[in-house]
């Protein structure tokens, strides 16, 4: 009677043990990058006016120009948010009509003061030491190249 136990007790024990393992492996979870999608009011604290961007008491730092019609800002927003949040040196100067837009962007080198900045388009990066423009950089693959 006991051997006769054993063996009908046997496959049920099997299966308790082998669903216990599937169980396993059904929770496991596969990593997921997910992309986080940023919104300028995140460095609304960040923000400057064309006339202020010398205004900042950093002695370095960076002022990046953008325009909310642009396809290449809406395309680096999530990547220049998520830069500026991490850094805290990145201020942002939305673009308006007034915007100096020029052909050579070293003309704004060792600028001073915002009435002698010309930038290519936007985007457009500018790094700002001791009050004066030293980099005046253009497009995507140069600001992610300056920011990394």
């Amino acid at each position: 009677m006991k051997t006769f136990k054993k063996l009908v007790l046997m496959p049920f024990i099997f299966c308790l043990l082998s669903c216990n393992e599937q169980k396993e492996s059904a929770t496991k979870e596969e990593e997921v990058s997910v992309q986080v999608s940023h919104d300028y009011s995140e460095v609304d604290e960040y923000s400057l006016f064309w006339e202020t961007m010398f205004d900042v008491e950093s002695p370095n730092y960076y002022v990046y120009i953008y325009s909310v019609s642009c396809s290449h800002c809406n395309e680096l927003k999530n990547y220049i948010i998520d830069r500026a949040l991490s850094m805290k040196n990145i201020y942002f100067v939305k673009g308006t009509s007034k915007d100096q837009i020029g052909k050579d962007a070293n003309s704004s080198k060792n600028a001073e003061n915002p009435a002698d900045i010309w930038i290519l388009g936007y985007p457009s990066l500018l790094k700002i030491t001791n009050h004066k423009c030293e980099k005046n950089l253009a497009g995507i693959n140069q600001i992610k190249g300056e920011l990394k």
